[in-house]
């Protein structure tokens, strides 16, 4: 669904003035979310009401948000103040900070979207189909979407008829809102004065289609991880170079970036992740979809790199909403030795005022359209 705190004051009979959203400006109240239901208002100490979202995340605007914390006071990034944050924690990280405690800062965008990579499965008797490798949904031979058919399930019914794997990269560049998350992260980590951890979650891509594949001939599958590949390392460099041009932007701030090439520090994440993430208890709650538990588990544990890598303890998560449920089970599995908490964004509508730029349709995704500064 499409909303905005207005829409929600409105839905659930609640004056805005009952809440702790009586002076946010009209931007603010205004911007259009996507996302499901799942909100709720809570009273706070003060007796106004406060929007929380899936029982996780609290909606803040940004002068709430820099009194929680203050160096936030200092960031300084395009929509700041239209934004609505949903957050959590941050009052717990102040108390880190004016302790003295070193801080940290995890983030960053999606490796793509929807509409583009496309997935192609050739089968022995000459018939294909084509399928976005993002929502998994196939499309016909014109090109509009065919429900009936999942990727993963199209696969796992014909792996032993299936003659080869093929990938269209149609991502021809960095969207607004990809660099909007990069851009975000930098700035977090300037204000607070702490290093940044960005995740390129190529290789969370590739353990999704090796675990997809398993039942498809050995090289049928071994070809289609190295063309797979080819094309996330494409879309990888496309973000290597606007981190790199961010590193110029902001000497100050101390990144490193974890993708599938960076060998030493994706075998030290997984090393140090794995007496938190290995537990049943906590492996049970991830996914009830084998083939998407390795890539799962990534997700969920990326928002702890900064303790993984460096033992830093205090981390701040700066990402999509769409996130909040990997932050609760991040910090659900950390629980006692990691202090996290987050400033998560909502994904930004496509021109076409339906789609976010992550889901919309090829031609809505308007890339480039943004300047690094």
């Amino acid at each position: 669904m499409i909303t905005s705190i207005a829409q929600l004051c409105r839905e659930k009979g609640v004056k805005p003035e009952a809440t702790i959203y009586g002076q946010s400006s009209r931007q603010m109240l205004d911007f259009q979310i996507v996302s499901g239901d799942f909100y709720r208002f809570v009273q706070k100490e003060n007796g106004k009401y406060a929007l929380r979202y899936k029982e996780c995340v609290e909606i803040f605007d940004f002068p709430m948000l820099s009194r929680l914390l203050l160096p936030l006071r200092h960031v300084n990034a395009p929509l700041q103040h239209k934004l609505p944050y949903f957050t959590a924690g941050m009052s717990d990280i102040a108390e880190k900070m004016s302790a003295g405690e070193q801080m940290a800062v995890e983030g960053g965008p999606c490796l793509f979207g929807t509409d583009e990579v496309m997935a192609e499965v050739l089968r022995k008797d000459g018939t294909s189909a084509l399928f976005d490798y993002n929502t998994g949904k196939s499309y016909l031979v014109h090109g509009e979407p065919d429900r009936t058919h999942d990727f993963r399930e199209f696969v796992t019914a014909h792996a032993g008829q299936i003659a080869a794997v093929h990938f269209q990269n149609r991502k021809k560049g960095l969207t607004l809102q990809e660099w909007l998350f990069v851009k975000y992260p930098f700035e977090v980590a300037k204000a607070v004065s702490a290093p940044l951890v960005i995740p390129i979650p190529d290789m969370s891509y590739v353990k999704y289609l090796d675990a997809v594949l398993k039942d498809v001939d050995k090289k049928v599958r071994q070809n289609a991880l190295e063309e797979f590949r080819a094309v996330g390392y494409e879309i990888s460099r496309l973000y290597l170079e606007l981190i790199a041009r961010m590193r110029d932007l902001y000497r100050e701030v101390c990144c490193e970036v974890v993708h599938e090439r960076e060998t030493r520090l994706c075998q030290k994440f997984y090393e140090a992740r794995s007496p938190f993430m290995e537990r049943n208890k906590i492996l049970r709650g991830l996914t009830g979809i084998p083939e998407k538990l390795e890539s799962i588990k990534d997700y969920v544990s990326m928002p702890a790199l900064p303790y993984y890598l460096f033992g830093i303890r205090n981390v701040i998560e700066v990402d999509s909403m769409d996130e909040t449920d990997s932050f609760r089970k991040c910090r659900k599995a950390h629980k006692g030795s990691l202090t996290l908490a987050c400033i998560l964004l909502p994904e930004l509508l496509s021109g076409d005022q339906v789609h976010t730029i992550f889901d919309a349709p090829w031609e809505r995704k308007e890339y480039g359209n943004y300047v690094v500064e």
